[in-house]
């Protein structure tokens, strides 16, 4: 069948319905236009590791380039960069099935450090769609990155509130009508970037534009100090996520909220502590310290 009578099919489909029609994800060209003054440069990251720990090694990175306006419309990407890295222990197998990467992959490779981060260097955003995990595994080797902004594209967008139950980037995908090719590094990443570009269904706000506002809202991290252990199931079913105390953090059980979110936070807390040994710990933290292992 061809192009041309593949259209055809896919618009009679689409007009009924009770058929949905994705296309497959195509990559696009770079951005050949001159770029204005006012034109900023945003990095799209993936990590592929040998497990989800954070003393997994990385196998694989993507970074993309992309140009995109204070508004957030995205005008076009200017580069890419795909590395691959032999880790210190076999892949395992649950990675190799997800990934399609195995010893023989990243046999002999190692990332050249001096040139990833040249590209990435000078970024006005950083994003990811699960940032808790990619910063973590990526300012290990790649030290850019712990001073640029970061961003989530996962958590930082209201994807519930706008009629998008799940936030896995497949599922979200199909939901704007498209699929791509994965679980490969830079696959993900241009299928991050279209989806950056798609109006939300309820307000219509771009993606990107929604994900900037929330990176610039500065955040609040409550450690729950002194958290009886008996709770932590509680505390855990809230989102709350563990830290052993590296780096200088609070050995503590921990969450992310937004200013206006404080009060029930420390009402949920009050509530659950009818001894009174929970102390809780507010930080302010920004896009610059955000889903980083290093601070707290």
């Amino acid at each position: 069948m061809d192009t041309f009578e593949s259209e055809l099919h896919a618009i009679a489909l689409r007009c009924s319905p009770d058929f949905r029609v994705l296309r497959k994800l195509a990559r696009r060209g770079y951005c050949e236009r001159p770029l204005g003054p006012y034109a900023k440069t945003g990095i799209i990251v993936d990590v592929e590791t040998t497990g989800l720990e954070l003393s997994a090694e990385i196998i694989e990175i993507g970074l993309l380039k992309f140009i995109y306006t204070p508004a957030g419309v995205v005008l076009g990407t200017l580069g890419q960069r795909q590395a691959l890295n032999e880790p210190g222990v076999p892949i395992p197998p649950q990675v190799t099935r997800l990934t399609g990467i195995t010893d023989e992959t990243v046999r002999g490779h190692r990332f050249d450090v001096e040139a990833l981060q040249t590209f990435a260097r000078g970024a006005d955003i950083v994003i990811a769609h699960n940032a808790t995990f990619d910063r973590r595994h990526i300012e290990k080797v790649l030290p850019v990155f712990e001073d640029l902004p970061w961003a989530c594209s996962q958590t930082q967008v209201p994807w519930s509130d706008e009629g998008i139950e799940g936030t896995k980037l497949f599922y979200i995908a199909h939901r704007f009508g498209f699929f791509f090719e994965g679980h490969r590094s830079l696959d993900d990443t241009y299928a991050l970037l279209e989806v950056l570009e798609q109006p939300l269904p309820r307000s219509g706000k771009l993606v990107l534009s929604e994900l900037l506002e929330a990176a610039k809202r500065p955040s609040l991290r409550v450690y729950a100090l002194g958290l009886p252990y008996a709770l932590r199931d509680e505390v855990r079913a809230r989102g709350y996520r563990w830290s052993a105390g590296e780096d200088g953090r609070p050995r503590a059980w921990h969450r992310d909220c937004e200013a206006r979110e404080i009060g029930a936070e420390l009402a949920f807390l009050n509530a659950l502590d009818h001894d009174a040994t929970i102390e809780p710990l507010v930080l302010e933290i920004d896009a610059f310290v955000r889903f980083s292992a290093r601070h707290g």
